[in-house]
Protein backbone atom coordinates (compact mmCIF):
# COMPACT_ATOMS: atom_id res chain seq x y z
CA UNK A 1 0.00 0.00 0.00
CA UNK A 2 1.30 3.45 -0.95
CA UNK A 3 2.06 5.94 1.83
CA UNK A 4 0.03 9.13 2.24
CA UNK A 5 2.55 11.30 0.40
CA UNK A 6 2.49 9.10 -2.70
CA UNK A 7 -1.26 8.66 -2.46
CA UNK A 8 -2.18 12.33 -2.16
CA UNK A 9 0.73 14.56 -3.31
CA UNK A 10 -0.45 14.96 -6.91
CA UNK A 11 -4.17 15.07 -6.17
CA UNK A 12 -3.64 17.50 -3.29
CA UNK A 13 -1.86 20.00 -5.55
CA UNK A 14 -4.47 19.61 -8.28
CA UNK A 15 -7.47 20.04 -6.00
CA UNK A 16 -6.02 22.95 -4.04
CA UNK A 17 -5.63 24.79 -7.34
CA UNK A 18 -9.27 24.12 -8.11
CA UNK A 19 -10.38 25.08 -4.61
CA UNK A 20 -8.58 28.42 -5.01
CA UNK A 21 -10.90 29.14 -7.96
CA UNK A 22 -14.13 28.50 -6.06
CA UNK A 23 -16.19 31.66 -6.16
CA UNK A 24 -16.12 33.69 -2.93
CA UNK A 25 -19.29 34.60 -1.08
CA UNK A 26 -18.97 38.22 -2.18
CA UNK A 27 -19.18 37.16 -5.84
CA UNK A 28 -22.33 35.16 -5.06
CA UNK A 29 -23.81 38.27 -3.45
CA UNK A 30 -22.95 40.23 -6.60
CA UNK A 31 -24.89 37.64 -8.60
CA UNK A 32 -27.82 38.17 -6.29
CA UNK A 33 -27.59 41.95 -6.73
CA UNK A 34 -27.57 41.71 -10.54
CA UNK A 35 -30.55 43.29 -12.27
CA UNK A 36 -31.65 40.24 -14.25
CA UNK A 37 -31.02 36.60 -15.00
CA UNK A 38 -29.16 37.54 -18.20
CA UNK A 39 -26.86 39.85 -16.25
CA UNK A 40 -26.11 37.25 -13.57
CA UNK A 41 -25.32 34.64 -16.23
CA UNK A 42 -23.05 37.10 -18.02
CA UNK A 43 -21.09 37.55 -14.79
CA UNK A 44 -20.11 33.87 -14.99
CA UNK A 45 -18.26 34.42 -18.28
CA UNK A 46 -14.92 35.11 -16.56
CA UNK A 47 -15.17 32.16 -14.15
CA UNK A 48 -14.88 28.39 -14.44
CA UNK A 49 -18.61 28.48 -15.21
CA UNK A 50 -18.05 30.15 -18.57
CA UNK A 51 -19.56 27.12 -20.43
CA UNK A 52 -22.80 27.74 -18.53
CA UNK A 53 -22.87 31.30 -19.80
CA UNK A 54 -22.24 30.15 -23.38
CA UNK A 55 -25.02 27.55 -23.25
CA UNK A 56 -27.48 30.11 -21.92
CA UNK A 57 -26.54 32.63 -24.60
CA UNK A 58 -27.08 29.97 -27.28
CA UNK A 59 -30.35 28.58 -25.95
CA UNK A 60 -31.87 31.09 -23.53
CA UNK A 61 -32.72 28.02 -21.46
CA UNK A 62 -31.70 28.06 -17.81
CA UNK A 63 -32.27 24.32 -17.42
CA UNK A 64 -29.82 23.59 -20.24
CA UNK A 65 -27.30 25.84 -18.51
CA UNK A 66 -27.79 23.95 -15.24
CA UNK A 67 -27.35 20.63 -17.03
CA UNK A 68 -24.06 21.87 -18.49
CA UNK A 69 -22.91 22.84 -15.01
CA UNK A 70 -23.77 19.40 -13.67
CA UNK A 71 -22.12 17.63 -16.60
CA UNK A 72 -18.89 19.61 -16.15
CA UNK A 73 -18.81 18.72 -12.47
CA UNK A 74 -19.45 15.03 -13.12
CA UNK A 75 -16.53 14.99 -15.57
CA UNK A 76 -14.24 16.22 -12.79
CA UNK A 77 -15.25 13.38 -10.47
CA UNK A 78 -14.86 10.74 -13.15
CA UNK A 79 -11.42 12.19 -13.87
CA UNK A 80 -10.58 12.02 -10.15
CA UNK A 81 -11.46 8.33 -10.08
CA UNK A 82 -8.81 7.71 -12.72
CA UNK A 83 -6.18 9.89 -11.05
CA UNK A 84 -6.31 8.66 -7.44
CA UNK A 85 -4.46 5.66 -6.07
CA UNK A 86 -6.26 2.33 -5.88
CA UNK A 87 -6.76 2.46 -2.11
CA UNK A 88 -8.97 5.56 -2.30
CA UNK A 89 -10.62 4.94 -5.67
CA UNK A 90 -13.56 3.13 -4.12
CA UNK A 91 -14.30 6.09 -1.89
CA UNK A 92 -14.19 8.59 -4.78
CA UNK A 93 -16.45 6.20 -6.68
CA UNK A 94 -18.93 6.33 -3.80
CA UNK A 95 -18.76 10.14 -3.71
CA UNK A 96 -19.56 10.42 -7.41
CA UNK A 97 -22.46 7.96 -7.08
CA UNK A 98 -24.55 10.96 -6.00
CA UNK A 99 -24.73 12.04 -9.64
CA UNK A 100 -26.07 8.66 -10.71
CA UNK A 101 -28.72 8.33 -8.00
CA UNK A 102 -29.93 11.91 -8.54
CA UNK A 103 -30.12 11.32 -12.28
CA UNK A 104 -32.12 8.13 -11.74
CA UNK A 105 -34.46 9.94 -9.35
CA UNK A 106 -35.08 12.56 -12.05
CA UNK A 107 -35.86 9.79 -14.54
CA UNK A 108 -38.28 8.17 -12.09
CA UNK A 109 -40.00 11.53 -11.58
CA UNK A 110 -40.52 11.70 -15.34
CA UNK A 111 -41.93 8.15 -15.26
CA UNK A 112 -44.30 9.24 -12.47
CA UNK A 113 -45.38 12.36 -14.37
CA UNK A 114 -45.99 10.37 -17.55
CA UNK A 115 -47.59 7.23 -16.11
CA UNK A 116 -49.39 8.41 -12.97
CA UNK A 117 -50.11 12.08 -13.57
CA UNK A 118 -50.67 11.76 -17.32
CA UNK A 119 -48.45 14.72 -18.13
CA UNK A 120 -46.38 15.33 -21.23
CA UNK A 121 -42.68 14.92 -20.51
CA UNK A 122 -41.17 15.39 -23.95
CA UNK A 123 -39.69 18.79 -23.16
CA UNK A 124 -38.03 17.47 -20.00
CA UNK A 125 -36.26 14.46 -21.53
CA UNK A 126 -33.30 16.54 -22.66
CA UNK A 127 -32.49 17.67 -19.11
CA UNK A 128 -31.08 14.33 -17.94
CA UNK A 129 -27.38 13.45 -17.81
CA UNK A 130 -26.89 11.08 -20.71
CA UNK A 131 -23.21 10.17 -20.32
CA UNK A 132 -22.61 6.85 -18.53
CA UNK A 133 -21.57 7.17 -14.90
CA UNK A 134 -21.07 3.85 -13.09
CA UNK A 135 -23.86 1.45 -14.04
CA UNK A 136 -25.56 0.67 -17.37
CA UNK A 137 -28.84 2.57 -17.04
CA UNK A 138 -31.15 3.00 -20.01
CA UNK A 139 -32.97 6.08 -18.81
CA UNK A 140 -35.50 6.09 -21.64
CA UNK A 141 -36.38 2.45 -20.96
CA UNK A 142 -37.04 3.32 -17.32
CA UNK A 143 -39.08 6.42 -18.16
CA UNK A 144 -41.26 4.59 -20.69
CA UNK A 145 -41.83 1.46 -18.62
CA UNK A 146 -45.50 0.58 -18.15
CA UNK A 147 -45.03 -0.17 -14.45
CA UNK A 148 -42.40 0.33 -11.78
CA UNK A 149 -41.91 -3.43 -11.71
CA UNK A 150 -41.02 -3.24 -15.40
CA UNK A 151 -38.68 -0.33 -14.68
CA UNK A 152 -37.04 -2.49 -11.99
CA UNK A 153 -36.47 -5.24 -14.57
CA UNK A 154 -34.74 -2.73 -16.82
CA UNK A 155 -32.49 -1.81 -13.88
CA UNK A 156 -31.71 -5.39 -12.87
CA UNK A 157 -28.06 -5.08 -13.91
CA UNK A 158 -27.64 -2.29 -11.35
CA UNK A 159 -28.05 -2.08 -7.56
CA UNK A 160 -31.12 0.09 -8.10
CA UNK A 161 -33.38 -2.58 -9.57
CA UNK A 162 -34.02 -4.29 -6.23
CA UNK A 163 -34.73 -0.93 -4.55
CA UNK A 164 -37.28 0.09 -7.19
CA UNK A 165 -38.96 -3.32 -7.04
CA UNK A 166 -39.14 -3.23 -3.24
CA UNK A 167 -40.89 0.14 -3.18
CA UNK A 168 -43.07 -0.17 -6.29
CA UNK A 169 -46.17 -1.17 -4.36
CA UNK A 170 -45.76 1.61 -1.81
CA UNK A 171 -45.38 4.20 -4.58
CA UNK A 172 -48.66 3.12 -6.18
CA UNK A 173 -50.44 2.89 -2.84
CA UNK A 174 -49.35 6.38 -1.77
CA UNK A 175 -49.38 7.95 -5.25
CA UNK A 176 -46.00 9.36 -4.30
CA UNK A 177 -42.32 8.65 -5.01
CA UNK A 178 -41.45 9.68 -1.47
CA UNK A 179 -40.54 6.23 -0.09
CA UNK A 180 -38.56 5.27 -3.20
CA UNK A 181 -36.55 8.49 -3.30
CA UNK A 182 -35.82 8.14 0.40
CA UNK A 183 -34.61 4.57 -0.14
CA UNK A 184 -32.29 5.68 -2.96
CA UNK A 185 -30.83 8.41 -0.74
CA UNK A 186 -30.28 5.93 2.08
CA UNK A 187 -28.58 3.54 -0.34
CA UNK A 188 -26.24 6.27 -1.57
CA UNK A 189 -25.19 7.29 1.94
CA UNK A 190 -24.85 3.66 2.96
CA UNK A 191 -22.41 3.05 0.12
CA UNK A 192 -20.42 6.12 1.15
CA UNK A 193 -20.17 4.94 4.76
CA UNK A 194 -19.10 1.46 3.60
CA UNK A 195 -16.42 2.96 1.36
CA UNK A 196 -15.12 5.09 4.24
CA UNK A 197 -14.79 1.97 6.38
CA UNK A 198 -12.25 0.59 3.87
CA UNK A 199 -9.87 3.54 4.21
CA UNK A 200 -6.75 3.71 6.40
CA UNK A 201 -7.41 4.65 10.04
CA UNK A 202 -6.43 8.33 9.58
CA UNK A 203 -8.47 8.68 6.41
CA UNK A 204 -11.37 6.76 7.89
CA UNK A 205 -11.60 9.11 10.90
CA UNK A 206 -11.58 12.19 8.64
CA UNK A 207 -14.12 10.74 6.23
CA UNK A 208 -16.47 9.58 8.97
CA UNK A 209 -16.43 13.00 10.61
CA UNK A 210 -17.29 14.86 7.42
CA UNK A 211 -19.84 12.24 6.39
CA UNK A 212 -21.37 12.66 9.84
CA UNK A 213 -21.91 16.38 9.19
CA UNK A 214 -23.33 15.55 5.73
CA UNK A 215 -25.74 13.11 7.37
CA UNK A 216 -26.78 15.80 9.87
CA UNK A 217 -27.51 18.18 7.00
CA UNK A 218 -29.40 15.50 5.08
CA UNK A 219 -31.44 14.59 8.13
CA UNK A 220 -32.44 18.15 8.99
CA UNK A 221 -33.35 18.74 5.34
CA UNK A 222 -35.54 15.66 5.41
CA UNK A 223 -37.15 16.71 8.69
CA UNK A 224 -38.14 20.03 7.13
CA UNK A 225 -39.72 18.16 4.21
CA UNK A 226 -41.39 15.64 6.50
CA UNK A 227 -42.91 18.43 8.55
CA UNK A 228 -44.16 20.71 5.80
CA UNK A 229 -44.89 18.47 2.82
CA UNK A 230 -45.77 15.10 4.31
CA UNK A 231 -47.02 15.96 7.83
CA UNK A 232 -45.36 12.86 9.30
CA UNK A 233 -45.61 12.25 13.02
CA UNK A 234 -42.37 12.33 14.95
CA UNK A 235 -41.89 8.54 15.01
CA UNK A 236 -42.34 8.23 11.24
CA UNK A 237 -40.03 11.17 10.65
CA UNK A 238 -37.23 9.94 12.91
CA UNK A 239 -37.58 6.42 11.53
CA UNK A 240 -36.80 7.75 8.07
CA UNK A 241 -33.59 9.55 9.02
CA UNK A 242 -30.06 8.24 8.63
CA UNK A 243 -27.89 6.94 11.46
CA UNK A 244 -24.35 8.15 11.91
CA UNK A 245 -24.76 11.91 12.24
CA UNK A 246 -21.98 13.80 14.01
CA UNK A 247 -23.95 16.31 16.10
CA UNK A 248 -27.67 15.62 15.75
CA UNK A 249 -28.50 12.79 18.14
CA UNK A 250 -32.02 11.30 17.88
CA UNK A 251 -33.10 13.13 21.03
CA UNK A 252 -32.10 16.49 19.57
CA UNK A 253 -33.84 15.72 16.27
CA UNK A 254 -36.98 14.74 18.19
CA UNK A 255 -36.94 17.97 20.21
CA UNK A 256 -36.37 19.98 17.03
CA UNK A 257 -39.25 18.28 15.22
CA UNK A 258 -41.76 18.59 18.03
CA UNK A 259 -43.15 21.77 19.52
CA UNK A 260 -40.67 21.85 22.39
CA UNK A 261 -38.11 24.63 22.74
CA UNK A 262 -34.63 23.55 21.69
CA UNK A 263 -32.64 26.61 22.79
CA UNK A 264 -30.82 24.80 25.57
CA UNK A 265 -29.90 21.72 23.50
CA UNK A 266 -28.65 23.71 20.52
CA UNK A 267 -26.79 26.22 22.70
CA UNK A 268 -25.07 23.42 24.57
CA UNK A 269 -24.05 21.73 21.31
CA UNK A 270 -22.71 24.90 19.71
CA UNK A 271 -21.10 26.27 22.87
CA UNK A 272 -19.19 23.06 23.49
CA UNK A 273 -17.90 22.31 20.01
CA UNK A 274 -18.29 25.40 17.83
CA UNK A 275 -18.43 28.59 19.94
CA UNK A 276 -17.65 30.76 16.91
CA UNK A 277 -21.14 30.22 15.43
CA UNK A 278 -23.13 30.80 18.61
CA UNK A 279 -24.26 34.26 17.33
CA UNK A 280 -26.38 32.49 14.70
CA UNK A 281 -28.66 31.28 17.48
CA UNK A 282 -29.59 34.79 18.48
CA UNK A 283 -30.53 35.75 14.92
CA UNK A 284 -33.40 33.29 14.56
CA UNK A 285 -36.98 33.27 15.80
CA UNK A 286 -37.02 29.96 17.67
CA UNK A 287 -40.66 30.19 18.73
CA UNK A 288 -41.85 28.46 15.57
CA UNK A 289 -40.97 24.93 14.46
CA UNK A 290 -40.21 26.19 10.94
CA UNK A 291 -37.73 28.74 12.22
CA UNK A 292 -36.02 26.29 14.58
CA UNK A 293 -35.49 23.66 11.90
CA UNK A 294 -34.24 26.28 9.45
CA UNK A 295 -31.94 27.73 12.09
CA UNK A 296 -30.48 24.29 12.81
CA UNK A 297 -29.92 23.76 9.07
CA UNK A 298 -28.02 27.08 8.90
CA UNK A 299 -25.96 26.15 11.97
CA UNK A 300 -25.09 22.78 10.45
CA UNK A 301 -23.98 24.49 7.25
CA UNK A 302 -21.62 26.66 9.29
CA UNK A 303 -20.33 23.59 11.12
CA UNK A 304 -19.51 22.01 7.76
CA UNK A 305 -17.59 25.15 6.79
CA UNK A 306 -15.57 24.99 10.01
CA UNK A 307 -14.76 21.32 9.52
CA UNK A 308 -13.61 21.92 5.95
CA UNK A 309 -11.37 24.80 7.06
CA UNK A 310 -9.76 22.52 9.62
CA UNK A 311 -9.05 19.99 6.88
CA UNK A 312 -7.50 22.57 4.57
CA UNK A 313 -5.33 23.99 7.36
CA UNK A 314 -4.16 20.59 8.60
CA UNK A 315 -1.94 17.80 7.31
CA UNK A 316 -2.45 17.93 3.54
CA UNK A 317 -1.97 14.31 2.52
CA UNK A 318 -5.29 12.73 3.51
CA UNK A 319 -8.69 11.90 2.06
CA UNK A 320 -9.76 15.24 3.54
CA UNK A 321 -8.59 17.19 0.49
CA UNK A 322 -10.93 15.18 -1.76
CA UNK A 323 -13.85 15.56 0.63
CA UNK A 324 -13.15 19.27 1.11
CA UNK A 325 -13.27 19.78 -2.64
CA UNK A 326 -16.44 17.71 -2.95
CA UNK A 327 -18.18 19.73 -0.22
CA UNK A 328 -17.00 23.17 -1.35
CA UNK A 329 -17.76 22.54 -5.02
CA UNK A 330 -21.20 21.10 -4.26
CA UNK A 331 -21.98 24.16 -2.14
CA UNK A 332 -20.77 26.51 -4.87
CA UNK A 333 -22.97 24.78 -7.46
CA UNK A 334 -25.98 24.83 -5.13
CA UNK A 335 -25.59 28.57 -4.57
CA UNK A 336 -25.23 29.36 -8.27
CA UNK A 337 -28.20 27.20 -9.21
CA UNK A 338 -30.24 28.82 -6.45
CA UNK A 339 -29.40 32.32 -7.66
CA UNK A 340 -30.06 31.56 -11.34
CA UNK A 341 -33.39 29.90 -10.64
CA UNK A 342 -34.42 32.69 -8.28
CA UNK A 343 -33.51 35.26 -10.92
CA UNK A 344 -35.58 33.33 -13.45
CA UNK A 345 -38.60 33.61 -11.17
CA UNK A 346 -37.75 37.23 -10.29
CA UNK A 347 -37.44 36.70 -6.56
CA UNK A 348 -36.45 39.73 -4.47
CA UNK A 349 -32.84 39.97 -3.28
CA UNK A 350 -33.65 39.38 0.38
CA UNK A 351 -35.42 36.11 -0.41
CA UNK A 352 -32.46 34.85 -2.43
CA UNK A 353 -29.92 35.86 0.23
CA UNK A 354 -31.88 33.90 2.83
CA UNK A 355 -31.25 30.74 0.80
CA UNK A 356 -27.50 31.11 0.30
Amino acid sequence: MAGPLKTYAFINAKLRTRISKILPQEFIRQLVRSRSLAESVQMLAETDFAPVQKIYEQTGDIKSAELEMLSEELAIYLELEKLVEEEVRGFVHALSMRFETENLKNALRLWFDRRIRGRSIEDALSYLLREPIHHPIDLDAVIHADTLEQAAERLQATPYGAIVRQHAGRVMEDSSLFSLELALDRFQFGRLVQAADQLTPRDRDIAQRLIGVEIDLQNIGWLIRFKHFYSLDVEQALGSTLPGGLNLAPELMRASYESEHTDREISTLVGRRYPEIAPLLASRDQTRITSRLTMIERVLGQIMTIEVRKILAGYPFTIGIIMAYFILKSDEMRKIMTVLNAKFYEWPEESILALI
